[in-house]
């Protein structure tokens, strides 16, 4: 397995309708499969799909700012480019 083809994998469970307990047992199972072949998941991956869920829970963006940046020790100016790519996804409709 190429990191790409994990990479591609996770973003495309974004796109996903299944119930989010189900998303969330897929996106380990990835996770794991990836890990026992030498791979760990993007953390850019990962930063903009927390983004995404705290935008899901309709936090402000001022606190996911500030929670990307207190959770992954990044900066202001990465925080806001992942915000930008989190905005991008479409919500899921519930």
């Amino acid at each position: 397995m190429r990191a790409d083809v994990l990479s591609d994998l996770l973003a495309k469970l974004n796109e996903c309708t299944a119930a989010p307990d189900v998303i969330a047992e897929f996106r380990k199972i990835i996770e794991d499969v990836g890990a026992s072949h030498g791979l760990a998941v993007p953390l850019q991956v990962q930063r903009v799909d927390f983004a995404r869920q705290l935008f899901d829970g309709r936090r402000p963006r001022t606190e996911v700012r500030d929670r990307l940046i207190a959770r992954f020790s990044i900066g202001e100016s990465q925080a806001y480019r992942d915000i930008q790519s989190a905005l991008r996804i479409v919500p899921k409709v519930r």
